[in-house]
């Protein structure tokens, strides 16, 4: 029989004890907006331009830490719902700012509403200041890992991140990392 989890040590270790939180806000959150055809990243993008307004494709990205391709079929499936538009940029042809719509605007209002029981029963072990104080020191540690993505830099170690190592490491490196490693070929039975 396992101990009760106030009997059991609790461990140091911060990419697990976030991993298991951000699974618990990941679960409550799917519940409550699959009712309302969204999954919790089409979230992130209606509620990080309503907060932020209009933002470049590439800067919502990197806002929200998504993949620039994987942020391009996002947009493409909350365009289809018609939640948010692509508008052509007046100083850039090449570059698009995405807008909610007015159907984008009440679909954002709607799912906050919903996540602020989801939050509610998250945080139900953390008094006002507690709660408070995670936000802060959480929006620390995204806002710095940001930064950090935008600039291609991993703090503390002046080492480049993953993609700007892949665009900077020799050609003959690359290819090598993507060509398949040849078998050997099978004993002759002769």
């Amino acid at each position: 029989m396992s101990k009760p989890v106030s009997a059991r040590q609790q461990t140091g270790r911060v990419g697990q004890l976030l991993f298991v939180a951000q699974q618990a806000a990941q679960a409550l959150a799917v519940e409550q907006l699959e009712p309302l055809g969204l999954s919790p990243r089409a979230w992130g993008v209606l509620s990080t331009l309503a907060e932020s307004g209009p933002l470049t494709q590439i800067e919502l990205a990197t806002t929200m830490s998504i993949d620039r391709t994987a942020m391009v079929y996002l947009l493409d499936e909350l365009e289809d719902q018609a939640l948010v538009e692509r508008v052509r940029s007046h100083r850039d042809r090449r570059a698009f700012f995405i807008h909610l719509t007015a159907a984008g605007q009440d679909a954002q209002r709607r799912a906050a509403v919903a996540l602020a029981g989801a939050a509610d029963t998250l945080l139900t072990p953390l008094e006002p200041a507690e709660r408070r104080q995670l936000v802060h020191l959480l929006a620390k540690i995204a806002g710095h890992w940001q930064e950090a993505s935008a600039s291609q830099q991993h703090p503390g170690t002046g080492q480049a991140g993953p993609a700007a190592r892949k665009a900077h490491a020799p050609r003959r490196q690359r290819q090598a990392s993507s060509t398949p490693t040849p078998r050997p070929a099978p004993p002759d039975d002769r």
